[in-house]
């Protein structure tokens, strides 16, 4: 073998140890990352995000996610930082009635339970100075924006003194994910930057189509534009590394079809939450993610027991050695938003 081809196939084999099957790479938690489902992001300056949390205003709303950045002027920045500190003190004194994530499944029987709550701080200097926060300790997680290699060392600094219980999200969304190379160092990176769990990588669609000077198309799902060919390039590079991504937002409150549409794409992609940006997107999201019976009759056919090497369902193959990836994810996705009968199933699980 020339020499050239035997170092390309020694980096190949040193390489393939960092690809290994989801699940065995996700730290364990309490959460699952469906649990994220619609997304509402909220300004800090915001004064009824504690009515959100105990439900008195969006009872359905999966996750929130407190913002510091974009959704707050750099006027008001001292504003949010108080009320965030408001906030967190009137949490901890009703902490032991509803400090308990709630899935879709427990909002309908009525739990006194509330959403996943994080906060977006602007910058990692300003992380840092949420971590000296009273009760900080309170919230999931955090929404970290603009996360590539270049800012990466800086978060990781940000984070040392957080909770190693509380969730991260870094967004991915500026210039440098256009690029393969930077991708994969990213995902390497990823795994050993933080003490806390990467709970999801968050797709800033707006902020990736703004490097490229363009603006989503109000009658065109973002997967047939540009940051739709990202997508796939993002999913493909760190879903084999053991993450969960989100999708990014749709804003157009007057096309609900499309929305529809691109909602379906994100759940048949794996995307575990959307953000909303209206409460009339909640229930189309938590719909999009409901599993159809059949779907899950499979997923519990691939997972029994006693399941042959390969055996027919509904006229499809099923192998469990290659689908058993896809019916956890399947099973973890019931367990959050239930089922929808969609008249299909013929096969009785005897889990």
């Amino acid at each position: 073998m020339p020499d050239n081809q035997s170092n390309l196939y020694n980096y190949t084999q040193s390489y393939a140890h960092l690809i290994t099957e989801r699940h065995a790479m996700v730290k364990p938690h309490t959460h699952h990352p469906y649990q994220l489902g619609a997304s509402l992001y909220m300004p800090a300056t915001r004064q009824d995000i504690w009515q959100v949390i105990k439900r008195d205003k969006l009872p359905t709303i999966n996750s929130i996610i407190i913002c510091l950045e974009d959704a707050v002027s750099h006027s008001d920045v001292e504003l949010a930082l108080t009320r965030l500190q408001a906030l967190l003190n009137t949490w901890e004194s009703h902490v032991n009635s509803i400090n308990v994530p709630s899935t879709q499944a427990e909002i309908q029987t009525q739990q006194p339970t509330r959403p996943l709550v994080f906060v977006r701080p602007r910058n990692p200097m300003m992380l840092q100075q949420l971590a000296d926060f009273e009760h900080i300790d309170l919230l999931d997680g955090f929404v970290m924006p603009k996360v590539d290699m270049y800012s990466l060392s800086n978060w990781r600094m940000a984070c040392q003194n957080l909770s190693s219980d509380q969730l991260l999200m870094p967004t991915l969304e500026t210039a440098a994910l256009f690029n393969p190379h930077h991708n994969q160092e990213l995902a390497i990176a990823f795994k050993e930057a933080f003490s806390q769990p990467i709970f999801a990588l968050r797709i800033g669609g707006n902020d990736l189509f703004a490097a490229l000077r363009l603006r989503r198309p109000k009658d065109t799902m973002i997967y047939d534009t540009p940051i739709g060919t990202l997508t796939y390039q993002l999913l493909g590079c760190f879903v084999p590394h053991g993450f969960y991504l989100t999708a990014p937002v749709f804003e157009y409150l007057d096309q609900p079809m499309l929305f529809m549409q691109e909602l379906n794409r994100d759940v048949n992609l794996g995307l575990v939450g959307k953000t909303v940006i209206h409460p009339s997107q909640i229930a189309l999201v938590q719909q999009a993610y409901c599993v159809p019976v059949s779907t899950l009759d499979e997923a519990q056919a691939i997972l029994h027991s006693e399941a042959k090497a390969v055996f027919k369902y509904n006229n499809t193959m099923l192998e469990p050695a290659t689908h058993r990836a896809w019916a956890h994810e399947v099973i973890n996705r019931a367990e959050v938003f239930g089922t929808i009968n969609d008249g299909h199933s013929d096969y009785k699980p005897l889990l």
